[in-house]
């Protein structure tokens, strides 16, 4: 201090003053720049969106998806007593944070006053407010609502009625539809315009109008309905969907230039880059989620096309491969992954004997000389009985570490070469027995990692397989409109006219004359233009990409050239649907349900066809439950639901063989609890009331039921 005191006194004024430059200051958002750049930086929204597990919110537990042999989302799917207000913080802090940060933007609304930027700040503040809180209600239902900044720490808080934040939520969308661009080719740039706002006030109005809202919406239904058709039909003209399924996830090439996310369908994506000095944005390995444990296969290990297998997540085999028109829907067939390449023999030398039904055998690495997507080493077949039986359980792998089936016997027609493994996803007899399935090959549990992933988000130009996808990830696209409209229709009773408006979809989903229905094609492909590819090795090196599917394997017709010359020469047809004609995949769907009614058999079939155009896009929980259908659906989701079912050939089928799966944490889907989600106890352990914490009592009256 003596020292101190005596340098005070003997230095000079100039050696004393001092500028302090790293003092935080909201200065910066009175301009027109700072404003519009901290609404910019709301697009962050959608990095928690698709990197906060979020696919254990709004996927999983529901009739598309169930547990995969990964557990980390095996409670979400069986509901079962770690779904707690310990386990939601995380869909809960992040929301409301973005949410805070939007107050700010609109509380400064002079800064931009009279700017070119005015709009675009403000709309998109509005926009991302909007999108928050509908996440929020639909997951939450009566919610905290927060539309003014916080002048410091505030911790009196009450739940608003779902009533209340709907108002807020439409009011911030139109605000926002009124302000933002009608450029249509901003979306290019990942930015938002206003027909991206139409698309969530069509769905926002048709929410509020379902059922999960039935004991206050009545006053509202009337409007929604209407106002839900008039934006859904803007979004439509505006966005025009893509002629072809492929072009809007897996002609995937190469980054920001592949039509996969260039195409008009496009509303809203969450934007990656390339560019490694920003790095890749946080959620960008969702698309591996799908991934099945695929490296065991006959002559297979990890590489980058295949990517890494969390296996998270698996399509429900009771619904995935029952609901499509497997000969005339081309939609199972371009979303998800039947087939691998051999991509581990050749480079390790692996001088193994094949064995094949013809009596002769080879080396392996002489047989598939190539490591690099040439030759086909598991195909998965879906095996349906009314397309007929072709593969025994004699024939097929039905557990995932079992010993490929030998001798080889099925001749893969594109190269002429046997396949190393068959994998069944629905297991028959042996030729002479019963024709009834014995079981899917997923079950019991020790078989979940058998089965065929979603396709859609594959990243084949990634740097290395451990790494996520500098793919954009694309949140809305405006097929799902024609959706909004249609049911918008069969609520206000006009059935075959809703039923009707989704023919353009299905339309679009048939297979064109000429084109190869056994063709297949997803991002896995960008491999062979992968800008990192010159120093790939190791995991990262050789392609499991395989450029066919097991369409002929799976309907028939695998042997027979003119036939497949025949199918492919002409197009196929998903016929108009009405109310007195339901193709018998739904049907079979309805009957299982016990639907009786117009208005449960139309929303039925279009809960069903937006499966079929939808698979694994993150829509499904919250779809299922506003709908309030989500109890009879699990029905189809094998780890909650251990009944036997009747199939589409009307055959009584016990998927589980007396081996029924059941969480060691217990569990079951209780509709009186599970609609919603319990409120994060971080938050009730923080708030106060009346400057005092909450006592239990008033912690158990703001939880949601059941919690």
């Amino acid at each position: 201090m003596s020292g101190a005191l005596l340098l005070s006194t003997s230095c000079t004024d100039a050696f004393l003053k001092e500028t302090k430059r790293d003092a935080a200051s909201s200065d910066y958002l009175d301009s027109p720049e700072g404003l519009y750049s901290m609404s910019m930086s709301l697009y962050g929204v959608l990095q928690d969106y698709f990197g906060r597990a979020t696919w254990n919110y709004i996927q999983t537990g529901t009739d598309e998806m169930t547990a995969g042999s990964d557990t980390q989302g095996e409670a979400w799917n069986s509901y079962d007593a770690r779904i707690n207000a310990s386990s939601t913080a995380g869909m809960w802090d992040p929301y409301y944070y973005w949410i805070g940060r939007c107050n700010v933007v609109l509380s400064r609304e002079k800064a931009v006053e009279g700017s070119s930027l005015k709009n675009e700040t403000l709309g998109t503040a509005y926009f991302f407010r909007a999108f928050c809180y509908l996440f929020l209600v639909s997951q939450f239902g009566d919610v905290p609502l927060k539309t003014e900044p916080s002048g410091g720490p505030e911790r009196e808080f009450v739940r608003a009625s779902r009533e209340e934040v709907y108002k807020v939520i439409i009011q911030d969308l139109e605000a926002a539809y009124a302000m933002l661009t009608s450029d249509v080719s901003v979306i290019k740039n990942n930015k938002l315009d206003k027909y991206t706002a139409a698309h969530y006030l069509a769905k926002a109005h048709l929410w509020r109008a379902s059922e999960i809202n039935a004991d206050w919406n009545k006053n509202y239904e009337v409007n929604d309905l209407a106002e839900c058709i008039k934006y859904a039909d803007i979004v439509i003209a505006a966005h025009p969907i893509v002629a072809e399924y492929n072009d809007l996830f897996n002609n995937f090439t190469t980054y920001d230039n592949s039509i996969t996310e260039t195409n008009s369908e496009i509303l809203l994506a969450m934007g990656n880059s390339a560019n490694e000095a920003l790095g890749r944005i946080y959620g960008g390995d969702y698309y591996q989620m799908y991934i099945p444990w695929y490296e065991n296969f006959a002559l297979m290990k990890r590489d980058i096309p295949g990517g890494r297998p969390y296996q998270r997540m698996k399509p429900s085999p009771r619904y995935a491969y029952y609901i499509y028109d497997l000969e005339n829907d081309s939609r199972l067939w371009k979303s998800m992954r039947m087939t691998f390449a051999v991509n581990k023999c050749a480079t390790v030398s692996s001088t193994s004997t094949l064995y094949f039904s013809n009596g002769e055998t080879a080396v392996a690495k002489d047989y598939f000389p190539n490591d690099e997507g040439e030759y086909l080493s598991t195909m998965f077949i879906i095996n349906r009985a009314d397309y007929g039986q072709k593969y025994y359980k004699d024939e097929v792998i039905k557990q995932y570490n079992a010993t490929p089936k030998t001798p080889y016997s099925r001749i893969d027609y594109r190269t002429g070469k046997f396949i190393p493994a068959l994998a069944a996803l629905l297991v028959y007899d042996e030729p002479g027995g019963s024709d009834d399935p014995i079981g899917t090959c997923m079950i019991p549990r020790q078989d979940e990692r058998l089965y065929c992933s979603i396709s859609k988000f594959i990243d084949g130009a990634t740097p290395e397989f451990t790494n996520g996808s500098f793919r954009d990830v694309v949140t809305a696209r405006s097929a799902e409109d024609y959706f909004f409209k249609a049911e918008a229709l069969v609520r206000q009773g006009k059935y075959n006219e809703g039923l009707a408006a989704v023919q353009p979809i299905r339309e679009r989903a048939q297979f064109k004359a000429g084109e190869e229905r056994d063709h297949y094609v997803d991002g896995g492909q960008a491999y062979f233009s992968n800008q990192f590819r010159a120093s790939l090795s190791g995991l990262d090196h050789n392609c499991s990409y395989y450029p066919q599917n097991s369409y002929y394997y799976s309907i028939g017709g695998w042997d027979d050239p003119a036939y497949r010359a025949e199918m492919n020469a002409k197009a196929s047809v998903l016929p108009l649907v009405t109310t007195t004609s339901y193709p018998k995949e739904d049907l079979y769907v309805i009957n299982a349900l016990g639907y009786t009614s117009d208005y449960d058999k139309a929303l039925c079939f279009l809960l069903n066809e937006k499966s079929r155009e939808t698979y694994g896009e993150l829509i499904r929980w919250q779809d299922l439950a506003r709908t309030k259908t989500l109890e009879k659906r699990l029905y189809f989701n094998d780890t909650v639901n251990s009944k036997t079912m009747t199939d589409v050939a009307g055959k009584t089928v016990d998927y589980f063989n007396g081996n029924t799966y059941t969480s060691q944490y217990g569990g079951s889907f209780n509709p009186n609890k599970h609609y919603v989600r319990p409120i994060p106890q971080t938050f009730l352990d923080n708030i106060t009331k009346d400057g005092k914490p909450l006592t239990t009592e008033e912690k158990n009256a703001m939880q949601n039921p059941g919690y």
